[in-house]
């Protein structure tokens, strides 16, 4: 065994101590000497525990490229709990990216002849097609490619994305005729192959060695990253898609518009990709269910491998997949009490997916009434908020459990409070829950606060038009995370536009 895997044994009694994400790390230290940088279980998980998931992913991934049978599926474990977090922020950025960037990308078209954004018409159909509008999608990219103004490759792409429009409507025979005509540059092929790989229309091995042919270009671009991405995601090899991501720079704009002005100095915008948002969540779930279902393997990690599988896989929608893991979960005995209630919880929205509504919502309603652990009935409310439903029960529970504790012990039912009434567009509710879990000292510090909550809250101060509080947290979040700049530059330009200040407000 080499000295780096050799300081820490977690106790395989009980068997479920890597359920816990918290007593994880304590089972960690109370049960192995201290090693510092030889301990890399340990340093990711305080890392982990911190919010810095690329930090933490990375250190594992340099550690299990060295061979130890003996921790190697503990490692797995983790690294698939790192990457499944990294899945969840960036599906909560998506959302909140989504808000600002349609609203922007819309006043871009509307703005006076002289300095109107052509460009912003294609992002924008293809941010309205990446959050599932597919009809409204379809307008813009008819108008993309019809506009002579618009340069013939991009043009393409908006014929491409229209194909993916009419696939997702079930007009097939439309879809691959748009498909075989679109083709010329390597970025229009790209395109076309992303296209397919999603439709799983082209085999996977091809398609692979497409993206390998394009990824040996000198330089490449922020959109021939993405499909890139796009395609060894499809096609099951998502550490090329992740060694693509890594090699970007995210916080780059995809576009840079530029054109005269009839007064004043030439102006430019800058586009970014909504979709490299959703393509970076299916990414982190891809890899996190590689993960996860290689330390299954191991007969120790199994359980816990099972109960974060039954996660990932219903976020890859893959229902009936993951109520097999929740259900194999729940009928191991000796289950720690809290992950089998987060379990049935999880099992109910499963239900609701698969469209079982009312004996979903019927779970959530008893075990709300008969618990009071606040993150079992976070999990509730979260589900509640993920399916849209009204909840009435649940919340009057939760009501009363939130007002007996302290802000500090239930800040992630705040926040799960604070989701929900985001998504019923209730912002003076979420903010005021969200505010009560956050942690005031370090207002916009990941380490304290959970970024998921701090993207949620900078949507709800968003759309009560309070954006330097919005700002202000990007700013934070972007040291971490620069994919987030392209919320920060919609952000900026919405305020722009309706204060008719352009300079009032620069990007923190």
């Amino acid at each position: 065994m080499t000295r780096r895997f050799a300081c820490i044994r977690l106790p395989l009694a009980p068997l479920f101590t890597p359920l816990f994400v918290g007593a994880l790390a304590v089972a960690l230290s109370v049960s192995a000497p201290v090693c510092g940088a030889d301990d890399p279980v340990g340093a990711a998980m305080k890392l982990y525990e911190k919010r810095r998931y690329e930090q933490a992913a990375r250190l594992l991934e340099d550690a299990l490229a060295r061979p130890d049978a003996e921790r190697r599926a503990q490692a797995q474990l983790v690294l698939g709990m790192i990457y499944l977090r990294n899945a969840d922020l960036h599906e909560a950025l998506a959302r909140t990216a989504a808000t600002a960037e349609l609203d922007y990308l819309d006043k871009l078209l509307k703005t006076r002849t002289e300095d109107r954004s052509r460009y912003a018409r294609l992002y924008l159909a293809e941010a309205l097609l990446a959050r599932g509008d597919a009809a409204a999608a379809a307008r813009h990219f008819e108008q993309v490619r019809a506009d002579p103004g618009i340069e013939s490759r991009y043009q393409a792409i908006a014929s491409v994305g229209l194909g993916s429009v009419l696939w997702a409507q079930r007009d097939a025979e439309r879809a691959r005729g748009l498909w075989a005509r679109a083709g010329g540059a390597a970025e229009i092929t790209l395109a076309r192959a992303a296209a397919q790989g999603r439709a799983q229309l082209v085999d996977a091995k091809s398609l692979q060695r497409l993206a390998d042919d394009a990824s040996r270009a000198r330089e490449l671009s922020p959109r021939t990253r993405r499909y890139l991405i796009e395609i060894y995601t499809a096609t099951g090899a998502p550490d090329k898609a992740l060694a693509v991501a890594r090699a970007a720079d995210l916080g780059m704009a995809s576009y840079v518009e530029r054109f005269k002005v009839l007064k004043g100095t030439p102006k430019s915008i800058n586009l970014y990709d909504l979709a490299l948002l959703t393509d970076l969540t299916r990414l982190y779930r891809e890899l996190a269910r590689r993960q996860l279902e290689q330390a299954a393997a191991d007969a120790r990690m199994k359980p816990s491998a099972e109960y974060y599988l039954a996660e990932v896989l219903s976020g890859l929608g893959a229902s009936d997949e993951a109520l097999t893991y929740v259900q194999a979960f729940l009928a191991r005995p000796q289950t720690p009490a809290q992950y089998r209630e987060r379990a049935l919880a999880r099992q109910a929205l499963i239900a609701h997916r698969q469209g079982r509504r009312a004996e979903a919502e019927s779970t959530w309603s008893a075990m709300a009434e008969q618990g009071s652990d606040p993150e079992v009935l976070a999990d509730i409310v979260l589900g509640c908020a993920d399916a849209q439903t009204q909840c009435g029960k649940v919340l009057a529970r939760v009501g009363q459990v939130t007002e007996a504790g302290d802000g500090r012990r239930y800040q992630r039912l705040n926040f799960a409070l604070g989701s929900y009434y985001l998504r019923k567009k209730d912002y003076a509710r979420a903010i005021s829950y969200m505010e009560a879990g956050r942690d005031k000292s370090n207002k916009n510090k990941i380490e304290a606060n959970d970024p998921e909550m701090l993207a949620g809250l900078a949507e709800a101060y968003y759309r009560t038009k309070k954006f330097s509080e919005g700002l202000e947290i990007f700013f934070e979040m972007s040291k971490e995370f620069p994919v987030v700049r392209q919320i920060q530059e919609a952000m900026q330009g919405v305020y722009s536009m309706e204060q008719r200040s352009a300079g009032d407000v620069k990007i923190l």
